[in-house]
């Protein structure tokens, strides 16, 4: 019985962190950047942009420079994957696409306006 509580506990917690208004406020900001930085953009955790508009605005910046569209039209992630980050457990089996995306290091100056 103890074992059976524990377990739902879990749960409890885990669907506490993932759909609530919790899981809204600890939510990261994530930054995209393609292979040469000349398109960088962030996304705000729990407001401001979402992933589908950062994938509109990619879309637009290969659009109007087709040589950098020629060269390598993936856009890349400069966000680790944190597993330990309970609270993103629904995006990562839900809403995956971004973490699937290849990664490339983070920019350590400033990052030209996109």
């Amino acid at each position: 019985m103890k074992t059976i509580k524990i377990i739902a506990g879990t749960f409890v917690i885990l669907f506490i962190l993932n759909y609530t208004p919790i899981a809204y406020i600890l939510k990261e900001n994530y930054r995209y950047r393609n292979f040469d930085n000349s398109f960088v953009i962030d996304e705000a955790g729990g407001k401001g942009f979402d992933y589908e508009i950062i994938k509109i605005r990619y879309k637009r910046f290969l659009d109007q420079h087709p040589s950098k569209a020629a060269q390598d039209r993936r856009l890349y992630r400069t966000f680790s994957i944190k597993p330990w980050y309970v609270w993103q457990w629904g995006d990562y089996l839900f809403h995956n696409e971004r973490f699937r995306l290849p990664y490339k290091e983070p920019l350590t100056s400033a990052h030209p306006a996109s």
